[in-house]
């Protein structure tokens, strides 16, 4: 019998949903014994998005070494629960086109995403922007998380 997900991508921005979606992907690749790969997009744009942004290169080197170490905990975290997992950090414009280009790239079965709950409408509109787009342009399973 083939496995239906054997590569799981996993965006991540060290908030605190990422972290929870990020715990759902690690249950799951270890019940059908699937590696992971965590993704953070340093975004030199500065638009409201739900992924890291820095416009720098100072900053964006600074950002680096804190997702960097993010990322060491989170390898660490999926060992102890027998799970493959590796790490990316790509800079771009848009978190959702670096996405969308690794997954393809990597024939990734499934991205697991979170949803921030937020209060406003302005918010809403803008955070749905980077999910939205990776949910209608992804050739791949999506599992959104809230």
């Amino acid at each position: 019998m083939a496995k239906i997900f054997e590569h799981i991508l996993v965006p991540h921005n060290g908030t605190i949903e990422s972290n929870k979606a990020y715990k759902k992907a690690i249950a799951m690749a270890s019940s059908i014994n699937a590696k992971i790969t965590i993704f953070t997009c340093l975004e030199r744009r500065s638009i409201f998005t739900l992924f890291k942004k820095k416009t720098k290169n100072e900053e964006l080197n600074g950002e680096k070494k804190i997702v960097e170490n993010q990322h060491k905990e989170m390898i660490n975290y999926a060992k102890q629960h027998g799970v493959t997992a590796s790490s990316k950090i790509e800079r771009g414009d848009y978190a959702s086109e670096k996405i969308l280009e690794f997954a393809q790239q990597h024939k990734i079965d499934l991205i697991v995403l979170s949803k921030k709950k937020f209060s406003s409408h302005s918010e809403k509109f803008h955070y749905h922007s980077t999910v939205e787009a990776v949910s209608k342009n992804s050739d791949c399973a999506i599992l959104i998380i809230n």
